[in-house]
Parts: C-alpha cells; structure tokens; sequence
C-alpha cells in the first residue's frame, strides 16, 4: 500500500489555492498549512477549538477555520485546522461520499444506492 492524495482547493477571501491533499484515513479534520489559513485569510468558527492528537502523542488546542473549498470536483464547506500538509480526514471524506482505495491509491465516489456514514435514517 502507498499513499493516496485528492485533488481539491479551498477558496478564501482573495483568492483561491490548489492542493494535492494527503488522504489522511487516522485524521479527522481537513489540514492545512497555518501561513495559507492567514494568508487566506479563513475566519474561525466561533468559540470553538479542537483538541490534536499528534504522531508523538502530544495534545493541542487550535482553533477552527471555516473552509470552502472542493475536492475531486465536490464542493464541501467544512471546519479546517493548521496542518504541516495540506490533509484530508475521515470525516470529510465520509461526508462527501468518497471510498478510500488504498491498495490502488485512488478515491472513489461511493455509488448512491450503498449506504455509508454516517447511516442517516
């Protein structure tokens, strides 16, 4: 298995960035880069933080910044967090509707007639 990235952008105030994320299935939230959240210039979602586990088992606080962006042609609006690449997690992926291939190192668009996650009802 190797690694897989997704094709997407995210859209700020000015201007708008391409990225080649690194599909990150043990991460949660969408990553990128702190000097691009700025230089974006991405608000923050109001009184609200999130906690980061690291690789190395150190904890955080950072904010949330409201992304607007697209992936792999889907537009998303979503809550983004500093990352030292630019990253896409699970629960993006899962909303979007995408299948992570990891042995061909491609996503898929899971075929609207199979239920996913989130299993709404």
């Amino acid at each position: 298995m190797g690694i897989t990235y997704a094709k997407g952008s995210i859209t700020g105030k000015t201007e708008t960035r391409e990225y080649d994320f690194l599909v990150d299935t043990g991460a949660t939230w969408l990553g990128i880069p702190q000097a691009d959240i700025d230089a974006l210039g991405l608000d923050t979602v109001p009184n609200a933080a999130a906690e980061l586990m690291t690789a190395d088992g150190t904890i955080r606080q950072t904010p949330i910044y409201i992304a607007v962006g697209m992936l792999e042609g889907t537009g998303f609006v979503n809550g983004a967090v500093p990352a030292a690449v630019p990253l896409v997690g699970y629960r993006l992926l899962q909303d979007l509707g995408f299948n992570v291939d990891l042995v061909n190192e491609r996503m898929e668009q899971r075929p609207r007639d199979e239920i996913g996650p989130p299993f709404l009802l």
